[in-house]
């Protein structure tokens, strides 16, 4: 018969494979899996699209994450964020020109 009961390697418990956590100590004993829905991503990707400094911290947290998943979330909200920060940019400076072009039809 298999053992498929290991051992905490702070308290030493016996604890099964699937655990995540110690049920003794609360020793972490593997990494959990991001549960990421399809909810959760249109809303970290609208936070990317509409607030762009804001998405650089969870695509950050994301990318950094062992599960496939998690880290393709995180790339795309990277992505997200420097194309919507470009593209602020490029809108401030378009409508900061042209209020100059007013402001000099104005004064001459």
């Amino acid at each position: 018969m298999e053992n498929n009961q290991n051992s905490c390697s702070i308290c030493h418990r016996e604890i099964l494979p699937e655990y995540y956590f110690c049920p003794n100590c609360g020793n972490n004993l593997r990494e959990k899996p991001a549960e990421i829905t399809m909810v959760m991503q249109i809303g970290w990707y609208a936070l990317a699209i509409f607030l762009p400094p804001f998405g650089l911290w969870p695509g950050i947290k994301y990318l950094i994450k062992k599960d496939v998943q998690a880290r393709r979330m995180g790339l795309m909200m990277i992505i997200l964020t420097l194309v919507s920060t470009i593209f602020m940019i490029w809108s401030i400076f378009k409508l900061l020109g042209s209020y100059l072009e007013i402001l000099n039809g104005a004064l001459y």
